[in-house]
């Protein structure tokens, strides 16, 4: 598959991310919490189970093995996706994509405490502009909020969703440097999730008496998008993505996630588009096009490894 190609699939895999903040937040007001969760990740395992139906034969090996792959499901699926889509519910879909637009940023960091990856001024400059852009979005712009511990609290899960992302790539590329394939990953963490989520659901429906289960037939056809090609394909498409392009070029792919979740929100949401979002874009989005530039040549093909994130 050509560059040229590849760069086509992952502005599909763009759209289909940021339209999942929306689409997500719509499901919010029908389906119980850990309803939604449960189902969601279901999807995206039955789809997984399918498209790598050949290679399901392929366990991990050892206990290290197991560490680092339950280490990627628990952190990066479980505890992720909880406080993700708690923070949908507390805050605006356009101030959530824009805080996970920070991950390449994030990620690069992290890979600087834990690898010893250099951070080079761009990426130094990148990081810092992020920040500022972020916090211009969850402070509202005001010192005062952060004085008085004033912001909104859906805004603090989305942050927490993206350390917990972030840090799942740990695990990640512990298994990928000794190819353990990152789509076997995946599959065992939203599989893992389903089963977590499974007595939570039992519990929130029996509270509710079984009667809280939507019966419309167009919502529960968008939680099987949100499952199957949000997090399911579109995982799957980015991991090929950066098995040809590499992470740094890859990441510059996600400036777009708020872009299309802003226009997303205004389209189906009716939410404003306010200054000091736009603002705080415009400094996210030049962080990460700064912070994922590399003074070298990625060297992903060379070493034919593999990294990739297990959710959003």
């Amino acid at each position: 598959m050509n560059q040229t190609r590849i760069k086509w699939i992952l502005l599909l895999v763009i759209l289909m991310w940021g339209s999942n903040f929306v689409i997500t937040k719509v499901l919010l007001e029908s389906f119980p919490f850990w309803t939604l969760l449960f189902f969601r990740n279901l999807f995206a395992a039955i789809a997984l189970v399918w498209i790598v139906r050949k290679f399901l034969y392929i366990r991990p090996g050892n206990k290290k093995m197991w560490g680092y792959v339950l280490g990627a499901s628990v952190i990066g699926v479980v505890i992720n996706n909880a406080l993700f889509q708690v923070g949908l519910k507390y805050t605006l879909a356009t101030n959530a994509s824009l805080i996970m637009g920070l991950t390449p940023l994030a990620t690069a960091f992290i890979a600087y405490l834990v690898f010893r990856v250099p951070l080079h001024w761009k990426q130094m400059l990148g990081i810092s502009l992020g920040l500022f852009g972020v916090s211009l979005v969850v402070l509202e712009g005001s010192i005062s909020n952060l004085i008085h511990l004033s912001f909104n609290m859906g805004d603090l899960y989305i942050v927490g969703a993206l350390l917990t992302f972030s840090i799942s790539f740990i695990f990640i590329k512990k298994a990928t440097d000794i190819k353990f394939p990152p789509a076997i990953i995946s599959l065992y963490a939203y599989s893992l999730s389903s089963i977590c989520y499974l007595p939570l659901v039992f519990w929130e429906q029996t509270i509710a008496g079984w009667t809280e289960l939507p019966t419309s037939l167009l919502l529960w056809l968008m939680l099987l998008y949100v499952g199957v090609f949000p997090t399911g394909v579109g995982n799957m498409l980015w991991n090929r993505g950066i098995s040809i392009l590499g992470p740094g070029q890859c990441a510059i792919f996600m400036n777009g996630i708020p872009l299309v979740a802003s226009i997303t929100s205004v389209l189906v949401l009716d939410e404003p588009i306010l200054l000091l979002q736009i603002i705080g874009f415009l400094f996210i989005g030049s962080g990460v096009i700064l912070g994922s530039q590399n003074s070298r040549p990625v060297d992903v093909k060379k070493k034919k490894k593999e990294t990739t994130g297990v959710s959003m």
